[in-house]
């Protein structure tokens, strides 16, 4: 098992497992078990899914598992509608509160059978099998026409490996200083560049574990077990895209910015005043692998983004967020943070725990922002309808948002512990309210939502 992959496995807590949640929507299933079957034999071309870890002291390893539980991986419940538990919601919630079992391979399907022919599909994996973007690529490899190669195990350790041989190979060309004398103009260049990359690394290393811890202090209570999810699929998506073209600024920007907004809204209505001053700062994941590469493990990075939720006026809002992200986009910082965990995967557990808490730690909230197909997709021959996710928190991070778009919509799914924020779906409220306003600025008030009138999705249930 690489360094990396290691460190996750080892990061689950009891109120915060370490483990990426999907829900799809699937429509007009007529053949609820020739759907099963077809997803899970995609599933099985990876060879994670076929493997469980083997744990020697400090040594893990990926061994096939030669008797798979297919009773365990994929369940079937069918969901009664004159029952006070067929709530979608609350199934789904029910369900994120059993751990995977450590002893099999890390991953679970259920599937939920409900009325004319919709079947939500719960999928779960744990992180040390691959990070979010590379299980939304496994899960986008189920539709039907994908491409039907899998992958062969973890090259994504490469540039990690050289990564590391790259600095140790600058250090060791630094200490004979003499011998680059003659090497010529170009070998000083590129040496010069080595040692200024590493360099940028370790400073950004350090930028992280230097923040100030001063988000929010409704936000950084400790945890206490009980998790809510909500989520909507109602907001369309060319009215934003054309709105942000109309700005000039990237999606991306407007939707942090709503987002926080809608944190602002949040805390102003259930902790009073907020400081014009006052940010919150989250963790984006960011992709650090090669283009279709299609592999797992764990191959992204992390930036650091203070969120103003203490600014009010939308425009000012907007303006700050993408200011600070054209500065993240200069920074090393993902690529060091890559690094980082890696070398956390070498250490005794505990220390590992201390060092993946400071650099993902700093945050008091996870906020992943994915691209989808722009058109819809089937599934065994059945159409999917809409996917959701849940990027997990490390350590006593309560809070994970997920942006998804796809056929025309964005996907909202918000994934909280109640100590911190007790009503996701309200947080989800807020978010469309303030992609209104900036949609329809002459538009005031909380009651003006023309993008969406759907009521999100949520419940909560003990972790």
């Amino acid at each position: 098992m690489s360094a990396i992959d290691r460190a996750w496995l080892e990061m689950d807590e009891p109120h915060n497992p370490m483990v990426v949640s999907a829900v799809l929507e699937i429509s007009k299933v007529r053949d609820i078990e020739a759907l099963v079957r077809h997803i899970v034999a995609r599933l099985l071309r990876y060879r994670r899914f076929r493997q469980r870890v083997e744990e020697h002291g400090n040594t893990h390893r990926w061994i096939e598992d030669a008797d798979l539980l297919m009773g365990y991986h994929a369940r079937i419940f069918h969901l009664d509608e004159t029952s006070p538990d067929h709530d979608i919601a609350h199934a789904v919630a029910r369900e994120l509160a059993h751990p995977l079992d450590r002893a099999l391979p890390l991953w679970r399907l259920t599937f939920f059978v409900r009325h004319d022919g919709l079947v939500t599909m719960l999928f779960r994996a744990h992180h040390a099998l691959a990070d979010g973007i590379a299980l939304v690529g496994v899960l986008m490899s189920c539709v039907d026409g994908a491409d039907e190669k899998a992958d062969g195990g973890g090259r994504h350790d490469d540039f990690v490996t050289r990564a590391v041989a790259r600095l140790d190979a600058t250090m060791a060309q630094i200490k004979s200083v003499g011998s680059l004398i003659f090497d010529g103009v170009q070998r000083r260049r590129y040496v010069s560049e080595r040692v200024h990359e590493g360099s940028e690394a370790l400073a950004a290393v350090g930028r992280v574990l230097t923040l100030p811890d001063n988000n929010p202090p409704a936000l950084r209570q400790p945890l206490c077990g009980t998790r809510t999810v909500a989520w909507t699929d109602h907001l369309a998506f060319a009215p934003i895209r054309r709105r942000a073209h109309q700005l000039d600024v990237k999606i991306n920007d407007l939707f942090l910015a709503a987002l926080a907004g809608a944190f602002g809204r949040y805390l102003r209505e259930t902790q009073g005043n907020l400081d014009p001053e006052q940010n919150l700062r989250i963790s984006i994941p960011v992709n650090l692998r090669a283009r279709d590469d299609g592999e797992l493990g764990n191959c992204f990075g992390l930036v650091l983004l203070d969120l103003p939720v203490g600014v009010v006026e939308w425009r000012r809002r907007l303006q700050i967020v993408g200011r600070r992200m054209r500065e993240l986009k200069k920074s090393p910082e993902a690529r060091a943070v890559l690094v980082g965990l890696a070398a956390a995967g070498h250490l005794p557990v505990p220390w590992e725990k201390s060092l993946v808490n400071l650099l993902a730690g700093k945050a008091a909230a996870v906020v992943s922002n994915l691209p989808g197909p722009t058109a819809k997709l089937h599934v065994a021959g059945n159409r999917l309808e809409g996917l959701v996710f849940w990027p997990p928190q490390t350590g006593g991070i309560g809070v994970g948002v997920s942006l998804f778009s796809y056929a025309g919509h964005v996907t909202v799914g918000i994934s909280a512990d109640t100590a911190v924020v007790a009503d996701p779906a309200r947080l989800i409220r807020a978010f469309e309210d303030e992609v209104a306003l900036m949609l329809h600025p002459r538009t005031r008030g909380l009651a003006a939502r023309p993008v969406t009138d759907h009521k999100p999705r949520a419940r909560r249930v003990d972790a």
